[in-house]
């Protein structure tokens, strides 16, 4: 998800979008980890399951809270460092999200007063949690947005410090554009590298159903696809031409649409755009998929196309409404019958992790939760001004302290 989807001003980007997200889904329906390198100071704490399958989430909120003021604790109350604790139970995956420029000088395109604070979800704070995270052994799936915001299957806005290739003709817009990516991608990749902490796994694109780089790279046409495959080739060379055992995923919303999966990695076929793991996201709330229904598609989706699979996002609801007693970017958990309690989303995860392993072939890599650690915190929102919509599906509770779904991890 990496962000909500549904009232405007009050539950995150895709709130504000909800009508063009439907329209893009609408028009485009018809139409064992293997890591570089483990991180500074290798694992620390190994996984408490004994197999190759991934359990983690993404941590790039974390810097943000803890800077201003979020505190974490264990069950019985004691403060502790929520890395090592997470890597204690058998978290061993962070995900890393990076945007291309923060703060008020890199507003997104239409929503001109939308921003994260100066510092934050940038790359100098992707590199300092990388090194955290490392240190306490997990492996990292980073996320190049290739935006300066938020984005998802109706927003892919060129990065402001590459928008001058809109000037150009065409044809050299796009030429500068694939250039850019590569060129970006790389230097990620090589700055990663160098501190010890090079990426298992790098998403080209967050949630890009919908293409990459608009309107260039946009999937609603034979040129847009054409151009797609230039940007995908380009990030997927500069990864491996740092890293060979990096896996690049493509990630797409909607788990258990196969529809959309089958004209999406089918075109992708077509185009001639390599990758080497389908990334999926899965929300009951969203899908409205039960587990065995988005297991039966896991199945189906690695028989269709070959690849191995990571569920890049799953969420679940802890408590009906968040610390400000409003509704969440979750309005309810789906079709399935966990309540909203810490029990119920403990076991709605025991339950997730034990049929994603079950995947014929071994196929689903992993699990990323979102958002694991986005307790409550003063300012602390999807962005500036705005509120935090997912404290009640964080796996800490309103005052930090871990809930039972963190023991689920020792399942997985």
């Amino acid at each position: 998800m990496a962000g909500a989807r549904r009232k405007v001003g009050s539950r995150g980007p895709r709130l504000r979008i909800a009508a063009l997200v439907l329209a893009v889904t609408g028009l485009l329906g018809s139409a064992a980890v293997a890591p570089a390198a483990a991180g500074a100071g290798g694992r620390h704490h190994p996984p408490v399951a004994s197999d190759d399958f991934a359990a983690g989430g993404d941590l790039t909120m974390l810097n943000w809270v803890e800077d201003s003021g979020g505190e974490f604790s264990d069950a019985n109350g004691t403060r502790r460092d929520p890395v090592g604790l997470l890597a204690d139970n058998g978290f061993d995956l962070a995900r890393l999200r990076v945007y291309t420029g923060t703060g008020p000088d890199h507003p997104r395109i239409g929503y001109p007063d939308s921003y994260l604070p100066e510092g934050y979800q940038d790359e100098e704070d992707m590199l300092k949690a990388a090194r955290r995270v490392g240190t306490h052994g997990m492996d990292i799936q980073l996320t190049l947005h290739y935006s300066d915001y938020w984005s998802n299957g109706a927003i892919q806005d060129i990065p402001k410090d590459w928008r001058d290739a809109t000037n150009l003709p065409n044809a050299k817009a796009v030429d500068e554009l694939e250039k850019d990516v590569h060129d970006y991608t790389a230097r990620v990749m090589r700055r990663l590298k160098s501190q010890g902490t090079t990426p298992a796994y790098v998403s080209l694109g967050n949630e890009m159903q919908g293409g990459l780089l608009f309107p260039y790279g946009r999937t609603d046409s034979a040129e847009g696809w054409s151009n797609l495959a230039r940007f995908l080739t380009a990030g997927y060379q500069a990864v491996k031409e740092v890293s060979p055992s990096t896996k690049v995923i493509l990630h797409l919303d909607d788990a258990g649409n196969m529809d959309k999966y089958e004209w999406f990695f089918s075109t992708a076929e077509a185009n001639h755009i390599p990758y080497d793991v389908i990334g999926s996201s899965y929300y009951p709330f969203w899908t409205r998929k039960d587990i065995q229904t988005v297991k039966a598609f896991f199945d189906d989706l690695h028989r269709r196309f070959g690849k191995k699979i990571m569920v890049m996002e799953t969420g679940f609801n802890w408590n009906p409404v968040t610390h400000d007693g409003v509704e969440g970017q979750l309005s309810d958990n789906g079709p399935v019958s966990y309540p909203e309690t810490p029990q119920g989303q403990h076991d709605y995860l025991v339950d997730l992790f034990a049929a994603l392993k079950s995947v014929e072939d071994h196929a689903v890599l992993g699990v990323l939760y979102w958002d694991p650690v986005m307790i409550p915190a003063p300012g602390v929102g999807w962005e500036v001004g705005e509120p935090n919509v997912v404290s009640n599906a964080a796996l800490f509770d309103f005052n930090g302290r871990a809930l039972p779904g963190l023991r689920a991890y020792r399942t997985a």
